[in-house]
């Protein structure tokens, strides 16, 4: 059914639109090396925090990966409705391993003295399960995303019915930019400490940010100014509460802006 997908195997079909088949790990990343697989169109990029801990987990542990995929196909491409995370560790792993050794600064992926190697070619041999619905309309697809994004609610920025591009790119331009610079800063939990912030949460403040000052193209720089100004201003008047090792970390990485809470950064930018 799908030539790019060499060990494709159909094991079970509900409907005539709704099937459930397996293929190698190795068959799925050639796919998306190739654009033959790709993240559907609303939803969010991989966060490269959780992607990288689940990357170093999967590759170490050497465990099954009894994982499910949802997909849908359009015009012989298949696009990730849910399991982007899961799917990009596991990019990262191809990523990693197919890189020379670097014995000077090693990583999670670099060859130990017990394994004197640092490929992967057990994982890729393994099978994926994928739970793929053909002929979707787009009102059915936000349907099936959201109800399989119940427990892990996605930013309102990839779900709104008229999703604004222009918004949607500053956002991830801003956020990318945060996370490069303070990326210690940030971390998969779902209710991270001070002075940390999920990427979620930093994505959410920013559309809200975003609207209260009623950004457009020509003042969608303040987005930034806005940031850090405040990064200015808690660095010279931290919060008074801060603990010690909290404002230890902000003064070795330069990041202060997640010294407050949510709901009150979003107020304050």
């Amino acid at each position: 059914m799908y030539s790019f997908l060499p060990s494709f195997e159909i094991i079970h079909k509900y409907t005539e639109t709704h099937l459930i088949f397996k293929c190698k790990i190795s068959d799925l990343l050639e796919a998306a090396s190739e654009n033959k697989i790709i993240n559907w169109k609303h939803n969010r990029p991989p966060d490269t925090v959780r992607c990288k801990e689940l990357a170093e987990f999967v590759y170490n542990k050497k465990q099954e990966v009894d994982w499910l995929f949802y997909m849908i196909a359009e015009n012989d491409i298949l696009h990730i409705i849910d399991g982007i995370h899961r799917f990009h560790s596991l990019q990262i792993i191809k990523r990693e391993t197919n890189k020379l050794p670097d014995y000077l600064t090693p990583t999670a992926f670099a060859p130990t003295a017990f394994d004197n190697n640092n490929n992967a070619d057990w994982l890729y041999e393994k099978y994926i399960f994928i739970s793929l619905r053909k002929n979707m309309s787009n009102g059915q697809t936000i349907d099936l995303f959201q109800s399989l994004n119940k427990s892990n609610p996605v930013p309102e920025l990839y779900i709104a019915p008229d999703v604004n591009q222009q918004k949607r790119t500053l956002i991830e331009t801003v956020v990318n930019e945060w996370l490069d610079r303070f990326n210690t800063h940030f971390t998969s939990s779902k209710n991270p400490n001070i002075p940390n912030m999920n990427r979620d949460k930093f994505i959410e403040i920013l559309d809200y940010v975003y609207e209260k000052y009623q950004l457009n193209n020509t003042n969608n720089y303040l987005l930034s100014e806005k940031l850090y100004e405040l990064n200015s201003k808690l660095k010279t008047t931290p919060p008074k509460k801060t603990s010690p090792s909290a404002l230890d970390k902000c003064n070795k990485t330069g990041c202060f802006i997640f010294l407050i809470g949510r709901e009150k950064l979003q107020l304050c930018i």
